[in-house]
């Protein structure tokens, strides 16, 4: 019999689950994204035993705010990745997407512009950051009341970050420009203008 409290792969996955749906995922619906439009978009359960979600949001000008969550069996995190795409040509709504094949958004060259919160988003020496800022990586702990103290932290930070994504979009504008994309997702080739 082991000193700590210990929780299984699977109980701690349906953990984490649950603080994004009810933390990350409400606070989300709150800023205006909701559910990804596209047919191929995973929402729940994925088929590595673990969940997978999509959601995007459209503000002005046709550009589409997409974020792609995923939440892993063997491991501690809720890996949270944020794209902007320009979409091509322009839409008004989400509904214009209904439908569409939507697997290219999420693989390069798309993807490369793609940020991972509390990842790749950071300024400074990657070492300071990387030992001194939250993450949203489950913490440890030793007994029950601790592991009920970590899962109430975790869920605090993943609602706060969810609720404020608007700060993470505008460091996803510091670090990138939006790809011009078709709506099933194809990059549009650059123009460039030749003198004869």
């Amino acid at each position: 019999m082991g000193l700590c409290y210990k929780v299984s792969p699977k109980e701690l996955l349906e953990v984490r689950n649950k603080v994004f749906l009810e933390n990350g995922l409400t606070a989300l619906y709150k800023t205006g994204f909701s559910q990804s439009p596209f047919s191929t978009s995973w929402f729940g359960r994925n088929n590595l035993h673990g969940y997978s979600y999509v959601i995007c949001r459209l503000s002005k000008d046709s550009v589409l705010e997409y974020i792609i969550v995923h939440i892993s069996r063997r491991d501690k995190w809720v890996k949270i990745f944020l794209n902007i795409f320009k979409l091509h040509p322009e839409v008004k709504s989400l509904k214009s997407l209904e439908g569409l094949e939507g697997t290219q958004y999420g693989l390069p060259p798309n993807s490369i512009t793609q940020m991972r919160l509390r990842a790749d988003d950071y300024k400074g020496i990657p070492l300071f950051y990387m030992l001194f800022r939250k993450r949203h990586k489950f913490g440890r702990y030793c007994t029950k009341s601790g592991f009920r103290a970590r899962t109430d932290e975790f869920a605090k930070l993943i609602g706060e970050d969810m609720a404020n994504i608007d700060s993470f979009v505008k460091r996803w504008h510091q670090m990138h420009q939006p790809n011009q994309i078709t709506l099933d997702g194809c990059q549009l080739e650059h123009t460039t203008l030749t003198i004869v």
